[in-house]
């Protein structure tokens, strides 16, 4: 049986397509900027998300503690943004509007490499991290990819 959260991230993958194929699109046929994009994008996401929220769980799910809130926005008004304004504006510079999001989602090996730090160094305030010798062997061939991707040579030959 497939784990919950391995389930929503396959569809979460599916469904995140149309998105980098539509930032260049719109920046060609309609001259939107990729940053304008970004804006309207996470707006309307912002927006199904909380309608969601409220009608199934309540207005209670929708706004955290006051200093959750806090936190939660400095994040978002700093790396949040800078992260995914790039992200949406190297979709439109790159040669396939599909090598941003992948060199993007690397950042998945650093996360869990800093998650198993953290889950060891401060187990009270993190969730332990199961680190066992395949999950490293994955993200080794996730590296390993991005320097494919990247335009990286095997044995002196360009792959």
């Amino acid at each position: 049986m497939t784990e919950p959260w391995f389930a929503k991230s396959i569809i979460a993958t599916a469904v995140i397509v149309p998105t980098f194929v539509a930032i260049p699109f719109f920046r060609k046929n309609f001259g939107v900027d990729p940053l304008a994009f970004v804006v309207w994008y996470f707006g309307g996401t912002a927006v199904a998300i909380a309608l969601y929220l409220l009608t199934t769980r309540g207005p209670a799910a929708v706004v955290p503690q006051a200093t959750a809130v806090v936190g939660i926005l400095a994040i978002g008004l700093t790396i949040g943004a800078a992260a995914n304004g790039l992200l949406f504006q190297a979709v439109t510079l790159a040669p396939n509007p599909g090598l941003p999001p992948v060199i993007y989602a690397t950042s998945s090996v650093f996360v869990f490499l800093l998650s198993a730090l953290l889950a060891s160094a401060l187990p009270a305030l993190f969730n332990p991290v199961s680190t066992d010798l395949g999950r490293l062997a994955g993200l080794a061939l996730v590296l390993a990819g991005l320097y494919l991707l990247a335009g990286g040579r095997v044995g002196g030959t360009a792959v």
